[in-house]
Formats: structure tokens, C-alpha cells, sequence
């Protein structure tokens, strides 16, 4: 999991010489560009230092608690049969947002470090906001068979297209007809974004630049 974490970014705590951060692997082309643009050839790492270092930062706390038996899942957040009905307190989900990242091409080299296939596991890409929102109300219908009464639900999105598209809406109102009480939405204006400044966007002007949580209960 470090080594996942530790595979592109800009500092020698990564593996790569300068490139885009872990959550934006640019293609093979576009990172010899790179390489040609700052005169850069792939640097001698010391691999086991990295993951030793970082390991060590993500335990200064010391090792976590033991923890109850957990449930792993993969797959649609619509269908989570495994959970029982009605045992769940809370819910915290940030789904793909409207036609904005394609996470299987931006995660390639992930994918390719762990032998996996992006496409053996599409995660949705929704273009319009009618299947967008439909894409919602199944996951919301589906927290709430899992949420015991008085369970919240926090649905995090955010803005898109410019502004013109605030995702809260189109959770709220695909929320309308399910047992929840819509409580607010809390919005975090953020001041800085560094895979936004790494595109060449303008904070606060273009991409996405506000954290947007809907908050529910459960009746």
C-alpha cells in the first residue's frame, strides 16, 4: 500500500523524478515530454528506504488499535447484500463525479504495479445528470436498507463544469421519497488545491474547488 502511494509525485519521496501526484499517473508519452521539458532522466531511488521512511511517518502514533472483524467489499455501492439490514450508524461516501475523472486511465499505473486491469473493475463515468443522479438514488436507496433508524448518511461531492453543476442538488433531490430527513449541506471553500495548480488551473476559478457534503438521517 505505501509502494502504491509512493509510485509518481515531485519530492525524492517518491520513486519517479518529477511527474504529476499519485492521483493523476500521466500516460507514458506525456512523461517523456516531461522528462524532455525539464531535462530529466529517471534518478537511482533506494526503494526499501522510502517505504521504510513513509511506514515509519504513518506509525509515529504508534500501531493502530485492534479492530472489530471488518467486512471488505468491492463492487457497486447499490448492491452490498453481505451487510445486514439495519446495522450500519454511518455512511461516508465520495462517488465519481459527474464526467469529470476517469479514474482507470488516471490510475493506470496503479493498476499495472498491482497486475490489475482497469477495465476488469469500470468505475462509472456518468455524462449527463439525469444517469448521474439515477447512479445516486440507487446507492442512497441502498444506505438506506443498511442504516439502522437514526443512522446518518455523509455524501460528499462537489461543483463542476465551472460552477454550473453543484452536485448537492442533485444528491438532495435524489434523496426525495427515501426514509431520510435531508439535514444540510456543510460546504468547505478550499484555498489551495495542488493537483489543480499542477494543471495550470486558477484556484477558485476553474476545476473543482469546494468540498460539498449532504448530510442525512436515517427515520
Amino acid at each position: 500500500m505505501v509502494a502504491l502511494n509512493r509510485l509518481t509525485g515531485h519530492s525524492p519521496g517518491f520513486f519517479s523524478g518529477r511527474t504529476m501526484p499519485p492521483n493523476q499517473a500521466v500516460s507514458v508519452a506525456a512523461q517523456r515530454r516531461i522528462n524532455a521539458r525539464l531535462g530529466q532522466s529517471p534518478p537511482e531511488r533506494d526503494v526499501a528506504a522510502i517505504i521504510l521512511k513513509k511506514s515509519r511517518l504513518l506509525l509515529r502514533d504508534g500501531a493502530p488499535p485492534p479492530h472489530p472483524p471488518a467486512l471488505l467489499l468491492t463492487g457497486p455501492a447499490s448492491r452490498t447484500a453481505p451487510i445486514p439490514a439495519g446495522s450500519v450508524a454511518l455512511t461516508v461516501t465520495s462517488p465519481p463525479f459527474l464526467d469529470v475523472v476517469h479514474y482507470g486511465a488516471d490510475n493506470w499505473l496503479r493498476a499495472w504495479f498491482a497486475g490489475l486491469d482497469p477495465a476488469a473493475a469500470p468505475i462509472a463515468l456518468h455524462r449527463g445528470q439525469a444517469a448521474w443522479t439515477a447512479m445516486a438514488r440507487d446507492a442512497l436507496a441502498e444506505q438506506a436498507r443498511l442504516l439502522r433508524p437514526g443512522g446518518h448518511v455523509a455524501f460528499e461531492v462537489g461543483e463542476v463544469r465551472g460552477g454550473r453543476v453543484l452536485l448537492e442538488r442533485l444528491v438532495w433531490g435524489a434523496a426525495e421519497g427515501l426514509p431520510f430527513d435531508r439535514l444540510a449541506v456543510m460546504v468547505n471553500d478550499q484555498a489551495f488545491t495542488k493537483t489543480a495548480n499542477c494543471w495550470g488551473v486558477q484556484n477558485g476559478r476553474q476545476g473543482t474547488n469546494t468540498n460539498r457534503i449532504v448530510l442525512l438521517r436515517r427515520r
